[in-house]
């Protein structure tokens, strides 16, 4: 692939890339791959990989302008010792666990403890990544003639080395948050050291000339916090991962794809439905599955043996980026797992848009009234629902509806000029418009 003339230069500073199979690499990589679309020839300076990742993702942008830095992580190395022989690997909850179970479900259930402001960067932020990102990244700004500097958040770190080459260059940064920093509903935080952390994101977003957030109460936030102008790019999906046809599957198959978070974003909701369906004969395993893929499902395990659905439910590991779509696109309904808190009112998760160009109806654990329910009510494509009750009727009914027609009709009236709304390509276009609207000051 050779450079057009005439494209402007983006430095994209992300920690995350493909072929790192995150949701994360996923939208800074679409990013990469449609920008040139609308006259901006993306940079890369990234991470050597992310080890605690499977490296699965297609690259989709020029290889030769994706550079690549080694990094260390704490929190990386010790998940890798006690994950061991679990990755890729399917799990039925009547299975043993093996040694390192325990210490696995430990480090999830100590996770609020060890993301405490004062103890993230010494354990999960990649700090090691630092002084190799900016010593590429000012040999990049030395050979490229960069027109703006992109950041992600997260981790912190990236926009930490953007805000350096920033200083040392003057060049425009635009700094997006796909989760918020000090403000991160998800992390514990004590008073005063939530006080610290709120002054160093404002220490170091102080050089940036604007600011995006995913989602609009996100975006309101950063502009509370740090007075400046933010510009809000939801995330998305891309319609060329979408094309194939795939069949459905012949039972009834609820499928989740992405992480869990016990206590916060999990599916007990659904397990206690489930398990009155069961007494009730209304679901075997003849008839249902439900399958969860992605990091922390082995959290889910104990939950789903209390309300004895080991033969219902199965557990897997992360799965490669195109087989996930295809996961997606076989099922019958799609899990869709978010925080039930006011806190999490405003918040997307990146896989609801994913679900959205799967076509098929989606079932949510969120808050009522948030930013998921509405979405999903405007665009026709399913419900959220938060409590057992709730689920266990619309679930009865839906396998009525599928064992009837072998189809679901209830809440599931999908409006194509909303969904529309959220393609890669088009997201990619506002983000040129934002960088042409830096660069040019």
């Amino acid at each position: 692939m050779t450079t057009a003339k005439g494209k402007k230069k983006v430095l994209i500073v992300s920690f995350y890339f493909p072929p790192t199979n995150s949701i994360a690499a996923v939208r800074v990589g679409k990013f990469a791959k449609y920008l040139p679309e609308f006259g901006w020839e993306p940079i890369v300076l990234t991470a050597d990989t992310a080890k605690d990742l499977p490296q699965t993702l297609p690259v989709e942008t020029d290889e030769t302008n994706v550079f690549r830095m080694p990094y260390f992580a704490l929190a990386s190395s010790l998940y890798r010792s006690v994950r061991g022989n679990q990755e890729n690997s399917a799990h039925s909850f009547s299975q043993k666990f093996s040694w390192k179970t325990p210490i696995y479900k430990a480090m999830v259930l100590t996770y609020p403890i060890y993301t405490l402001s004062i103890l993230a960067p010494l354990i999960t932020e990649p700090i090691g990544w630092y002084p190799h990102a900016v010593k590429k990244g000012r040999e990049l700004l030395n050979k490229y003639d960069i027109d703006a500097i992109f950041s992600s958040y997260g981790p912190s770190t990236s926009h930490l080395v953007a805000c350096r080459l920033h200083r040392i260059s003057g060049i425009p940064w635009v700094a997006e948050f796909r989760d918020p920093w000090a403000l991160n509903a998800y992390g514990r935080k004590i008073g005063f050291l939530q006080f610290l952390e709120r002054r160093l994101e404002k220490r170091v977003m102080k050089g940036s000339s604007l600011l995006i957030g995913v989602a609009e109460g996100l975006s309101r936030q950063l502009e509370m916090l740090h007075g400046k102008r933010v510009a809000t790019i939801h995330n998305g999906f891309d319609e060329q991962d979408y094309a194939e046809s795939v069949p459905l599957t012949t039972k009834f198959t609820i499928t989740y794809t992405g992480q869990i978070y016990p206590g916060k974003r999990d599916p007990t909701i659904l397990f206690e439905a489930l398990k009155v369906l069961k007494d009730e004969g209304k679901i075997s395993p003849d008839n249902l599955e439900v399958r969860l893929f992605g990091q922390n499902t082995l959290a889910s395990f104990s939950e789903a043996e209390k309300y004895r659905l080991g033969e219902l439910v199965k557990t897997h590991d992360l799965v490669p980026y195109k087989e996930s779509v295809r996961l997606q696109q076989e099922s019958t309904v799609l899990l869709l797992l978010e925080w039930n808190s006011p806190e999490a009112r405003d918040t997307y998760t990146g896989k609801l848009f994913e679900y959205l160009a799967a076509k098929r109806p989606i079932l949510a654990i969120a808050y009522k009234s948030g930013a998921v329910d509405n979405l999903l009510t405007e665009s026709g494509t399913g419900i959220v629902i938060n409590n057992p009750t709730m689920m266990k009727d619309v679930l009865s009914h839906w396998l009525d509806e599928w064992q009837k027609s072998g189809r679901i009709l209830s809440h599931w009236e999908p409006r194509a000029d909303v969904i529309q709304r959220y393609t890669r390509r088009g997201q990619a276009g506002k983000l040129a418009q934002l960088l042409e609207g830096v660069s040019g000051q």
